[in-house]
């Protein structure tokens, strides 16, 4: 898999960012051992930054056909399988990113200059769902990536 400049830094903010929920986590389970206390917003902590983690890693699954898939019957039969179930799983990546970057941006437009924050950490919610709304465009537009070569008849990506 050959990364571009963005895809690379996509995966290692993602990394930074399971890294984060891991620690806070663990972090909070030593406090709590030792000194009986919880460490405030350790759930946001975790809760934002994985899921973060996750958005951040779509665009460069979906762009790479790396995303989770089935591969039982393109093991059973490569030479049938393979391409249409790409292309199954591409198209469904592209309905998928449509949907949640519309509704998202549906969403984030909605509440942009609000007064809500979260309730520990006191974060923007409209700046939150503003960055949930650009990653899912971005995913769109990896997802589109690779459908396109498979609308015009080549392979792409493998």
């Amino acid at each position: 898999m050959n990364l571009g400049p963005w895809a690379r830094a996509s995966l290692i903010l993602a990394a930074i960012c399971f890294l984060i929920g891991t620690s806070a986590t663990v972090i909070d389970v030593l406090i709590r051992a030792t000194a009986n206390r919880n460490l405030p917003g350790v759930i946001e902590i975790t809760t934002l930054s994985i899921g973060l983690g996750a958005l951040l890693s779509m665009p460069v699954c979906y762009l790479n056909d790396t995303h989770v898939t089935a591969r039982l019957l393109s093991e059973l039969r490569p030479g049938i399988f393979r391409r249409p179930l790409r292309a199954l799983g591409a198209i469904f990546a592209l309905i998928f990113a449509t949907t949640m970057a519309a509704i998202m941006g549906h969403f984030a437009l909605g509440k942009l200059g609000g007064p809500e924050t979260t309730s520990d950490l006191q974060i923007r919610m409209d700046a939150l769902l503003v960055v949930v709304f650009l990653t899912f465009l971005a995913a769109f537009v990896a997802a589109l990536v690779r459908v396109l070569p498979l609308v015009r008849g080549s392979q792409g990506n493998g």
